[in-house]
């Protein structure tokens, strides 16, 4: 399993490469009307291909992305890799994995009136230990969990099982439904740094979690963007878990 979380305003040559986009993917850019949006748009699609096509040895412009009936992700030409990505304001979370199903989630905190009530609407049966703290965690496991399964929010969040802690912790049990394969779950908070704030990433997949992102003690979220390049760049004290590339940071 591969995570990697790419910073989408990061002013790197890499977003030149504007040629590696399919036409469709071009034309959905030009529809925004916001032109930042637009950016991250076209900026994503560029990273999706970059990096699969990295890991798959092609030509981004030749990485064929098709959409199941809910709108999950996968590689016609590759069904062996499964894949996963979500965006929040500038962040791309994007995960791939060789051994079975995955998902993932990405959302800045912010303020939700009435948490709790939001969460109910998609998750109803909320145990007495789930308090306004528990919501984002909650979401995130959510949104990867259904991603992993194909299934959206509205039809399978009934389905996953979720441990709530007085602590305001969440954990993943299980998903029902879904084979006798054990399922996991993670999530994580990236801190607030250079005026970003923090966020929540999650990831599911069937069989283990092997990592999850460790934010780096001495770095902020555009530090981590353009610390080095792939191969030849170098680890800051304390992200040994970490291979910092330009543009993004890769989980291994």
């Amino acid at each position: 399993m591969h995570t990697w979380l790419v910073d989408l305003d990061a002013n790197e040559p890499v977003w030149a490469s504007e040629g590696a986009l399919t036409e469709a993917e071009r034309r959905r850019g030009a529809h925004f009307a916001d032109t930042l949006l637009a950016r991250r748009y076209l900026r994503s699609r560029l990273a999706v291909r970059h990096l699969l096509g990295e890991r798959l040895r092609v030509p981004p412009a030749e990485l064929r992305i098709a959409y199941l009936p809910g709108g999950k992700p996968y590689l016609p030409d590759h069904a062996g890799l499964h894949i996963s990505w979500s965006r929040s304001e500038g962040l791309l979370l994007l995960g791939a994995s060789g051994s079975g199903p995955i998902g993932v989630d990405i959302e800045w905190q912010r303020p939700v009136p009435t948490p709790l009530d939001v969460l109910a609407t998609v998750y109803p049966d909320l145990p007495a230990a789930a308090g306004p703290e528990s919501f984002l965690p909650a979401w995130t496991l959510l949104e990867a969990a259904v991603k992993a399964t194909g299934r959206g929010l509205l039809r399978g969040a009934r389905d996953v099982d979720l441990l709530f802690a007085a602590t305001g912790e969440v954990a993943l049990r299980g998903i029902r439904g879904q084979g006798p394969d054990a399922w996991s779950g993670r999530t994580n908070v990236l801190p607030a740094r250079g005026g970003a704030p923090a966020a929540v990433v999650a990831v599911v997949v069937q069989g283990e979690v092997a990592r999850m992102i460790t934010p780096c003690g001495g770095m902020d979220r555009h530090d981590a963007a353009v610390c080095g390049h792939h191969g030849g760049g170098h680890t800051p004290p304390g992200c040994d878990r970490l291979r910092c590339t330009r543009n993004f940071v890769e989980i291994a």
